[in-house]
């Protein structure tokens, strides 16, 4: 059997080209060759949403996420090119580069930033809309929020159960501090 590889090995030498290649004079095409190979992190941060993914993914813990101050930071070095930042990549923005990190004598890290939209500030008015409608009436604070939903009569009956018992909950644990109360100042008066 092993002799039947040697000549259809020797016999695929004699047909095909040489699978090496005169390196400094030609180059193989690596992109063609190794599609699949990891490389370092490329991140396209105008598509980042900054969710922090990549981050909790991460099993070196390379990537670091600051989404109130809009930056994606990553160690290339401490980075081990598993890939899996890319994977769950929820927008598809991390990719993994052809070639490996350059080598280089500072260790440093790579920070992209982003300019994050500003969440809307609270107005003062609507605090003071608030308080004024909750004095005028059921139908103006009905208006400023959400409708609320109507319960059937089981839904209430449950409701104002829970209620009770949650009352009656926090009356026995009140009446019980206040015995141990009453059980401790009666052992330190005698």
């Amino acid at each position: 059997m092993g002799t039947f590889k040697l000549g259809k090995m020797t016999l695929r030498s004699l047909v095909h080209k040489p699978a090496t290649v005169r390196y400094p004079y030609e180059k193989r095409d690596v992109e063609k060759l190794f599609p699949q190979m990891r490389g370092h992190v490329v991140n396209d941060i105008d598509t980042c949403i900054l969710c922090g993914m990549c981050q909790r993914v991460c099993p070196v813990g390379a990537i670091a996420v600051d989404r109130k101050a809009g930056d994606w930071t990553i160690d290339p070095y401490r980075c081990i090119q598993c890939a899996s930042c890319t994977h769950e990549c929820p927008k598809n923005c991390l990719s993994m580069g052809l070639w490996p990190t350059e080598p280089t004598t500072e260790l440093t890290t790579v920070t992209l930033h982003k300019d994050m939209p500003a969440k809307p500030a609270k107005a003062a008015g609507a605090g003071a809309a608030k308080g004024g409608a909750a004095g005028t009436g059921a139908g103006a604070a009905a208006g400023a929020a959400k409708p609320k939903r109507e319960l059937t009569p089981e839904q209430q009956a449950r409701v104002e159960a829970a209620r009770k018992a949650a009352a009656a909950k926090k009356a026995a644990k009140a009446a019980g501090e206040g015995q141990a109360a009453g059980e401790a100042a009666d052992s330190g008066a005698q």
